[in-house]
């Protein structure tokens, strides 16, 4: 190699040591941070493990205590379910029945109506044959009767 080829390859050396060296202190900084911290907090995070250990203990005795009622309750469960079902379905049979009930309402009441009009007109009917047996019968024309 020529010297100006060295003094090249020298100075590119010199430059990227010159930029890695902080970048290799402030790792070096992070890591003896990180070490410290671990160091101090690993006995809380021993701790705090076996609480937890101890929880889902626990929490494995309860559920298995709780398991035997839950498999005696599971009759009445289903039983529930079914009628959650079945007040699902009649839900819709209701407004089912109260589309059909709103669609023949109006017949009905007017088929009411009808029915008392008839009668009305069944009165005067039955006025009127009053009337031709008073005649028949040589009745008095003084006395009020009841025509149509």
């Amino acid at each position: 190699m020529t010297s100006s080829s060295l003094w090249v390859a020298t100075v590119l050396l010199a430059l990227l040591v010159g930029a890695a060296l902080p970048v290799l202190y402030q790792l070096y900084q992070t890591l003896k941070r990180t070490r410290t911290l671990l160091d101090t907090a690993g006995p809380h995070f021993e701790r705090t493990l076996a609480q937890v250990g101890q929880a889902a203990d626990r929490l494995d005795r309860i559920g298995s205590s709780l398991e035997v009622p839950a498999q005696t309750f599971w009759p009445l469960l289903a039983a529930a379910s079914r009628v959650g079902f079945s007040i699902g379905r009649s839900g819709t049979w209701l407004r089912t029945a109260s589309s059909v009930g709103s669609a023949v309402a109006p017949a009905v009441i007017a088929g009411v109506r009808a029915l008392f009009s008839r009668t009305d007109v069944r009165r005067g009917r039955e006025d009127r044959w009053v009337d031709r047996k008073r005649s028949a019968n040589g009745a008095d024309e003084s006395q009020p009767h009841f025509t149509e």
